[in-house]
């Protein structure tokens, strides 16, 4: 279903959060916690989706957390 998960160097000082594309110009933002996942912008995706796209960044929160943090760090202006 997704195909892209972005980090934006531009967007470290906000908290941690993903970007999540598709090939047909679908685009959703999570704001990621350990214990919670907020749907923070939908462009395109359904309801159901969603809903698995959050379930699949649940799963994988501390990783997402790791990894924008790292990014962040390598990327700092």
């Amino acid at each position: 279903m997704w195909t892209s998960i972005l980090f934006c160097s531009y967007y470290c000082r906000e908290p941690v959060h993903i970007h999540v594309s598709d090939d047909r110009k679908k685009v959703c933002k999570f704001w990621v916690k350990r214990d919670e996942v907020l749907l923070a912008d939908n462009s395109g995706f359904t309801k159901r989706e969603v809903n698995k796209l959050e379930k699949e960044v649940k799963q994988n929160s501390t990783l997402i957390i790791s990894t924008f943090n790292e990014f962040c760090k390598r990327n700092k202006k």
